[in-house]
């Protein structure tokens, strides 16, 4: 399964709404300092750009496709745009905006949905987003009074019939969920319309990316059951009844009927990613729970055997690191994606929190070679996947080294792309977002503004256009454009999250 992986702003949220948590982990910026009203301005007016076309388009549908400008629904038809991204609009202040996204969200019976439900796109994209807007219109960002009440109530009453409605995926002999639910029939199964029907396998991101959403919802409606959930189904993810290929570094698919990992192709990529992100990011929202002190731990060990077996240094290039992906049998395949690149970020916040140094300087490690792919592509923008010669000069795909384009690139830029398609995802700027933010170091916010400026250059061609997906960032403005790919949500991704954290790095450092 490609993990369309879509960052929860609730892990930010947490920590900003906790106190203790955001005076550790940022750094002391003078009075003012950071603030650059000309850039925020700029990226408020783009997503209020692709709102106006969604809004005339697509209102209501689950995303806009921006070159024919057609409504797509491949995500249960609740809106996926307005839900996901309604947090983005609270952070920009965009009141009449917000004002028109809650009265949707009233309206929408999350209890019913023409299409399968699958349980990693409703809690990252609608759960995860129904619980940030809640929690930010009642923090001290939005004056009281603001909203309408009763809208605003509704965000948390739809989080709650969702997760209920999913419950049932998690009736299996080892607790781990299956990946779709039936929301009338009430029926689980790994069967998909796009992907292949995997009877009792599931990816291990799926499994591994609910803690967060599910801990903040018992907590605002003091019902424990979804935090249970929740933790039996961690609980099998960070205490494998089995031996690993590495400490701590799991495979990408597990068994719901056994509860155990089916590979060892293990990494940070899609697939596994978020498992590791919410580890730590739940600890830091909870950290006084044993359930959180144990997912601490994991995350702990991950990146002590991350630093000691993946993480790489491309031949005649110690400037880089990469982390690699691990092969059927346990082999670094040299190899990263652009999903993995959430990595430097998740690794600076761990660091700091924990005051682990050598963390840190892993993560800042990770984000400036995650950074260099926007430095030496012709579009200005990241590739989807990259790979390396090895130490010994040889690559994990022997003919990949007889390729002279391969071998030129490399040994240039110290890597080759191997995907060069752009599809929008925000990893690489959420990492900078960090950096910047836990260091101080203005050039993050330069690194942003420039991949910003790029890509407003390369996907936006046309003022009849909203931010397209490239096919080819070794081509010139990223080669030929594209309109649709199946669950390559990009109007949502764009607006709701690439945005979001390049706004937040052109503001003052007190959001």
């Amino acid at each position: 399964m490609v993990n369309n992986k879509l960052l929860s702003f609730l892990a930010i949220v947490a920590l900003l709404l906790t106190a203790d948590a955001c005076v550790t982990i940022q750094h002391p910026f003078p009075p003012g300092q950071g603030s650059i009203p000309s850039r925020a301005a700029a990226v408020r007016q783009e997503y209020e750009y692709v709102w106006d076309e969604y809004a005339k388009y697509a209102f209501g549908s689950d995303d806009l496709l921006p070159l024919s400008h057609a409504a797509e629904n491949d995500l249960f038809g609740w809106g996926a745009t307005i839900v996901d991204g309604i947090d983005t609009a609270v952070v920009m202040g965009l009141t009449d905006i917000v004002k028109q996204q809650l009265a949707w969200i009233a309206g929408v019976d999350f209890g019913r949905s023409e299409s399968i439900v699958d349980e990693f796109d409703a809690m990252i994209r609608y759960i995860g987003g129904l619980l940030s807007a809640y929690d930010l219109i009642h923090s001290p960002l939005v004056p009281p009074g603001t909203y309408d009440s009763e809208h605003v109530e509704a965000l948390l009453k739809a989080a709650t019939t969702i997760s209920d409605h999913l419950k049932p995926m998690f009736n299996t002999p080892s607790g781990l969920p299956l990946a779709n639910i039936n929301f009338t029939s009430e029926e689980s199964s790994n069967c998909d319309p796009i992907e292949p029907c995997n009877a009792t396998g599931v990816d291990t991101a799926v499994t591994g990316s609910l803690i967060l959403e599910w801990y903040r919802l018992s907590d605002l409606t003091k019902d424990p059951s979804y935090r249970q959930l929740a933790q039996r189904t961690e609980a099998n993810l960070i205490s494998p009844d089995q031996d690993l290929i590495y400490p701590n570094i799991v495979g990408s698919g597990l068994d719901v009927d056994t509860g155990k990992y089916t590979d060892v192709q293990g990494g940070w990529q899609a697939g596994i990613d978020s498992f590791y992100e919410y580890l730590i990011k739940t600890y830091i929202y909870a950290p006084s729970e044993p359930s959180t002190v144990d997912y601490k731990n994991f995350w702990v060990g991950t990146v002590d055997s991350t630093m000691t077996y993946l993480a790489k240094h491309p031949f005649e290039h110690p400037e880089l690191t990469f982390i690699t992906q691990l092969d059927g049998n346990g082999n670094p395949e040299y190899t990263m994606d652009d999903y993995a690149c959430f990595a430097g970020g998740n690794l600076l916040l761990g660091g700091r929190y924990l005051n682990n140094p050598a963390i840190l300087n892993f993560g800042l490690a990770v984000t400036d070679s995650c950074h260099a792919l926007f430095n030496t592509s012709e579009a200005g923008l990241n590739p989807s996947q990259w790979s390396w010669f090895d130490s010994q000069n040889q690559t994990y795909n022997p003919s990949d080294a007889q390729n002279p384009a391969n071998v030129a690139y490399a040994e240039k830029n110290g890597f080759y792309i191997t995907d060069a398609f752009w599809g929008a995802y925000p990893e690489p700027i959420e990492s900078m977002f960090y950096a910047y933010r836990l260091t101080g170091d203005s050039r993050w916010q330069e690194y942003a503004w420039e991949a910003f400026e790029s890509m407003l250059n390369d996907t936006r061609r046309s003022s009849s256009e909203t931010f397209a997906q490239l096919n080819d960032v070794t081509q010139p403005l990223g080669g030929t454009l594209n309109d649709y790919v199946p669950r390559q949500v990009v109007t949502i991704v764009i607006s709701n999250s690439v945005l979001r954290f390049h706004y937040c790095l052109s503001l003052s450092c007190t959001l």
